[in-house]
């Protein structure tokens, strides 16, 4: 792991998540939000309910959003991921 992964790593465990996924789970309007926060910051935390996932995984839900925008993943901790711009 890089040194510049380690440091986003330690910055985004004082973080508070940027978005929360609910009960409409990952829409596109989501998806355009995550990209745009990435654009703006550079880094995003997102925290799923676990009402965001009914019928998949966690792990699903994560990699559906890491193809989608193009992001590279900082950290993972339960139902919160954490973000950057490849």
């Amino acid at each position: 792991m890089d040194t510049k992964l380690k440091e986003m790593r330690s910055i985004s465990k004082n973080m508070d998540p940027n978005m929360i996924i609910g009960k409409n789970g990952l829409t596109e309007q989501v998806i355009k939000n995550v990209k745009d926060e990435l654009q703006k910051h550079g880094m995003v935390k997102l925290k799923i309910l676990k009402s965001g996932i009914v019928g998949k995984t966690k792990e699903v839900v994560f990699e559906e959003i890491i193809t989608k925008t193009g992001a590279k993943v900082v950290d993972k901790i339960g139902f919160t991921i954490t973000l950057t711009r490849k």
